[in-house]
C-alpha cells in the first residue's frame, strides 16, 4: 500500500473506487480555517468511498471525489495542495468487545477477547440503535484511540502524521471509550452500552516529507 496524489487531472481516487469500494486513508494538510491550511502538519483519516463519487468523511471540506474538494486552496499563499490515498482497506473478524460495568456509581470497561492497542486506530461497531458517524454497511468504522490525562480512552476520527488526536470539520469531537454515560458515550443520552472491535485498521503508508502543490 502507498500513497497515491488524488488530486491527478484523471482523477485517480476516483477511478481506485470505482474499480475497489471500500475505506480508503486520506493525507491532507491540516486545516486551520476555511481557505487555509498548515502544509506542515498532516492530517490522517480514513473515508468511506463507492461507486459515483459517494463519499463520507469527518474532513468539513472533503464531501466528493472532485477537484475542487480533493485539492486544499490556502488563499494566504495562493497554493493549492493535494490530497494523497492509500488502500482500499476493511475491517477482519471480531476481535473483542468492551461493555459497561457499574462499580459503586462508576461506570469501568469490561473487556472480552482482545483490547485495542491505545494509541492506535481499530474497526469499532456500537450497539445497532446509537451507532458511530462513519459506518459501513456492517455498522463498522474506523476510530482513533487515545488516552486523555485523566486516563480515559477517548474516541476520535483524525490523527496527525506525529502520531496523536486531532479533531476535525463538523466532526470536530472526542467521545469517550468508557464514561459514566455508558460505552463511547459522555451523557449517556446516546445509549452505547457495548463496543465490538474487529482488529486494528492497517496502518497508513509512511507520509511524505512534503506535500505537492499544483501550479
Amino acid at each position: 500500500m502507498e500513497w497515491t496524489v488524488a488530486a491527478a487531472e484523471s482523477n485517480t481516487f476516483r477511478e481506485a473506487v470505482d474499480k475497489a469500494p471500500g475505506w480508503y486513508w486520506v493525507l491532507r494538510p491540516r486545516m486551520l480555517a476555511r481557505h487555509h491550511y498548515d502544509p506542515s502538519a498532516g492530517v490522517l483519516c480514513l473515508v468511506h468511498a463507492g461507486p459515483g463519487g459517494r463519499l463520507l468523511s469527518p474532513l468539513a471540506d472533503l464531501r466528493a471525489l472532485e477537484h475542487g474538494d480533493l485539492t486544499c486552496l490556502d488563499e494566504a499563499s495562493g497554493k493549492r495542495f493535494v490530497t494523497y490515498f492509500a488502500g482500499p482497506v476493511a475491517a477482519g473478524e471480531i476481535t473483542g468487545a468492551v461493555r459497561a460495568r457499574v462499580v459503586e456509581d462508576v461506570v469501568q470497561p469490561r473487556y472480552d477477547g482482545v483490547a485495542p492497542e491505545v494509541p492506535g486506530w481499530a474497526w469499532c461497531r456500537t450497539n445497532p440503535e446509537a451507532p458511530l458517524k462513519l459506518i459501513d454497511e456492517r455498522g463498522i468504522g474506523p476510530v482513533y484511540l487515545e488516552r486523555d490525562p485523566e486516563g480515559v480512552v477517548r474516541v476520535y476520527l483524525a490523527a496527525d502524521t506525529a502520531g496523536g488526536s486531532v479533531d476535525v470539520g463538523e466532526f470536530g469531537f472526542s467521545e469517550p471509550l468508557v464514561s459514566r454515560g455508558g460505552v463511547i458515550d459522555e451523557s449517556g443520552e446516546l445509549g452505547r452500552s457495548e463496543a465490538e472491535f474487529f482488529g486494528e485498521v492497517p496502518a497508513p503508508p509512511k507520509a511524505p516529507s512534503a506535500f505537492g502543490v499544483l501550479a
